[in-house]
C-alpha cells in the first residue's frame, strides 16, 4: 500500500518554521555568547578600575607604610564596595597579609586564591578564583609609595553569582527577543503555507502532479492536432498528433516556445486573443494540407490569456464522410428493399382477399421471372443475404446507367458469421463499382464482368471494366489518399477500398493498362456459418 504524503500546508508549516527556528537559534546563541562575553569584560573593567583607583589613593599607600587600616579606609571601601555591587576589597602588603577585609576576622591572614604572584610583580590583571567569600572575578592592582616602590597591593573582587545574574539580564531581552520572533516567523510560515494552498487551489502537490500527467495522456491520445498560445502568441501546448500533421505539412522540429504567427501564419490565433471568441469548421491551408480548424479564446478572470485550436486534415474527414455515406446508401438500400417486398406482400394480399386468383399466378410468375432474372444469378454466386442484397441494388442502379454487369465463379461465396467482413466487403464492392462506373464515364459500350469465387479457404473477388484504364507506373500516386484525375476532393474510394482490404488481413493486386481498362483482384479470409448455424473458418 502506497505511504499517504503529508499534506502540503503541513510540509510548508514544518519547513518554514523549522528554518526559522534554525536561524533564530544560531543567531540567538551568537548573540547570546557576545552579549555574554561583553558582560564579563564589563564587570572586569569595573573591577579593574575599582582597584586602580584604590591603588592610587594617599591613604591607601598610608596604610601600607603603617600596616594597618584606619577607619576612614575601610569606610570608604565599604561605600565603594556597597555602591558598585562588589563582593570585597582588600588591601595586602608584598607578603600577601591582608591589611584591609571585609570580614575584620580575616585582617592578618594570608590571601587565598593562589592567583596573587604577578600582583607582586607589578602587574595588573584579572583573573576568576575560589577565595573564602566563594568563587568570584578578581582584579589586582599594585600599590606604589611616592618613590615608585611597590608596596603592597589591592584585589577587588565580584561575585560569580552577581556576574552570572548580570550575563543572565543581559542575555534574557536577546532570548525573548528571539521566542518573539519565532513565534512571528511561525505566524508568517501559516499564513504563507494558506496563501500557497489557496494559490494551489487547495491541491496537493502530487494531486496537481497527477493532474499533469492526465493532461498529458488525454492530449497525446486525441487524434485531433492540439494548438495552445499565450497572450504573447507563443505555443505553450502541443501534442503529438499536431506534431506529426505539421510534419506531413513540411515543418519538422520542436514548435514549443516559437510564435505561432512563425510557424502557421494562415492560422492567425492572434484574434482570438484580442477578442475574438471561437471559430468552428473553418479551413485554413498549411502547406499542403488543408486542415479543418476549431479556435477558440481562453479566460482568466474574465481576461483573454491565450488560444485553442484543434484541426484535422481535411483528406481524412472527407474519406470519413465518404464511408460514412456509403454505410447510409446501404441501409437506405435495405429500407427500399423491405419497403418494395412489403408493397408486393399488399398487392398479392389484396388478390387473396378478393380471390382474384388467375391474376395473382400471372403476378407470382412476373415475380418469379424477375427473381430468376435478376437475382438468381446473385443468389447463385453469393449465399450472404446482405452482401447479395446490397449487389442486387448496386445491379439495379448500373442497369439504369446502361452498364453491362456480367457475374461468373465456380464457388459460391457462403454466409459470412462475422458483421465487420460483411461490412468490409460491402465496402470494397461499392467503392470497387464506383471506381469502374468513375472510369467508364463517356463511353457508348460500358461493361464490368464480376468473378465471386473461393480459392484455398479464402473469398475471391475480381471486377474488371473497359474504361479508359491507367500506366501502371502511376499506381503508387493513384493508391495515395485524396488522389484522383476527376477533380478536387475525390480520390478517396481507392483508399477506403484498400484499407478494408487490409483490416481484413487481405491481398490485392491491380493491373490497367491506358485504354485497356482496369482489373483488381481480392482475396481475404473469412469465418462462414454453416448450415447448422455454427460457426466455421
Amino acid at each position: 500500500m502506497r505511504k499517504k504524503d503529508m499534506p502540503f500546508m503541513l510540509q510548508m508549516l514544518l519547513f518554514t518554521s523549522g528554518l526559522i527556528c534554525l536561524t533564530l537559534l544560531v543567531t540567538g546563541l551568537l548573540i547570546g555568547y557576545n552579549q555574554a562575553a561583553d558582560t564579563k569584560e564589563a564587570l572586569a573593567d569595573k573591577a579593574s578600575l575599582s582597584a586602580s583607583h584604590f591603588a592610587r589613593m594617599p591613604v591607601v599607600a598610608d596604610a601600607l607604610a603603617k600596616g594597618e587600616a584606619d577607619e576612614e579606609l575601610r569606610a570608604i571601601a565599604a561605600e565603594v564596595r556597597e555602591n558598585n555591587d562588589l563582593q570585597y576589597i582588600v588591601l595586602m602588603n608584598m607578603e600577601g597579609i591582608r591589611l584591609m577585609h571585609p570580614v575584620p576576622e580575616r585582617i592578618g591572614e594570608h590571601f587565598v586564591g593562589g592567583d596573587i604572584d604577578e600582583v607582586f610583580e607589578g602587574k595588573s590583571y584579572t583573573s576568576e578564583a575560589v577565595g573564602t567569600l566563594g568563587p568570584s572575578m578578581r582584579a589586582f592592582e599594585p600599590v606604589y609609595n611616592q618613590e615608585g616602590m611597590q608596596i603592597g597591593a589591592i584585589s577587588v573582587g565580584i561575585s560569580t553569582e552577581v556576574t552570572n545574574q548580570a550575563v543572565w539580564d543581559s542575555v534574557k531581552i536577546t532570548i525573548y527577543g528571539t521566542a518573539v520572533s519565532l513565534l512571528l516567523g511561525l505566524a508568517g510560515s501559516y499564513l504563507l503555507a494558506r496563501r500557497l494552498k489557496k494559490t494551489l487551489f487547495n491541491l496537493e502537490p502530487q494531486e496537481i502532479a497527477y493532474m499533469m500527467e492526465e493532461r498529458e495522456a488525454m492530449l497525446d491520445s486525441v487524434s485531433e492536432g492540439v494548438i495552445a498560445i499565450n497572450a504573447d502568441g507563443h505555443i505553450i501546448i502541443a501534442n503529438p498528433s499536431a506534431e506529426i500533421m505539421l510534419e506531413r505539412a513540411g515543418h519538422y522540429g520542436n514548435i514549443i516556445g516559437q510564435k505561432i504567427s512563425a510557424i502557421w501564419p494562415e492560422l492567425s490565433l492572434e484574434v482570438f486573443v484580442n477578442g475574438e471568441k471561437a471559430v468552428y469548421d473553418k479551413a485554413v491551408r498549411f502547406g499542403e494540407l488543408e486542415m479543418i480548424t476549431n479556435s477558440v479564446s481562453f479566460q482568466v478572470d474574465k481576461h483573454n490569456v491565450g488560444a485553442l485550436v484543434t484541426f484535422r486534415d481535411r483528406n481524412e474527414l472527407d474519406a470519413m464522410m465518404k464511408k460514412l455515406s456509403g454505410v447510409e446508401s446501404y441501409a437506405h438500400t435495405l429500407r427500399m428493399q423491405t419497403h418494395e417486398f412489403m408493397n408486393k406482400l399488399h398487392i398479392i394480399g389484396a388478390m387473396v382477399y378478393t380471390e382474384s386468383y388467375e391474376e395473382l399466378a400471372e403476378y407470382v410468375d412476373s415475380l418469379s421471372m424477375i427473381y430468376q432474372r435478376e437475382t438468381g444469378i446473385i443468389s447463385a454466386h453469393i449465399d450472404d443475404v446482405a452482401i447479395a442484397g446490397y449487389l442486387l441494388t448496386k445491379l439495379e442502379r448500373l442497369e439504369q446507367l446502361q452498364i453491362d454487369v456480367d457475374i461468373q465463379g465456380e464457388n459460391k461465396w457462403p454466409s459470412l458469421s462475422d458483421p465487420t467482413a460483411v461490412d468490409r466487403w460491402i465496402t470494397i464492392i461499392g467503392n470497387s463499382l464506383e471506381n469502374a462506373v468513375d472510369a467508364m464515364v463517356g463511353q457508348e459500350e460500358k461493361k464490368i464482368t464480376l468473378i465471386f469465387d473461393v480459392i484455398d479457404g479464402e473469398l475471391f473477388y475480381e471486377i474488371r471494366d473497359n474504361g479508359e484504364g491507367f500506366d501502371v507506373e502511376d499506381l503508387p500516386s493513384i493508391l495515395e489518399k485524396g488522389y484522383s484525375t476527376k477533380g478536387l476532393n475525390r480520390g478517396y474510394g481507392m483508399t477506403i477500398m484498400i484499407n478494408a482490404v487490409k483490416a481484413g488481413n487481405g491481398n490485392y493486386h491491380i493491373q490497367s493498362e491506358i485504354g485497356a481498362g482496369v482489373c483488381l483482384q481480392i482475396t481475404m479470409p473469412y469465418e462462414w456459418n454453416d448450415k447448422e448455424g455454427n460457426n466455421s473458418q
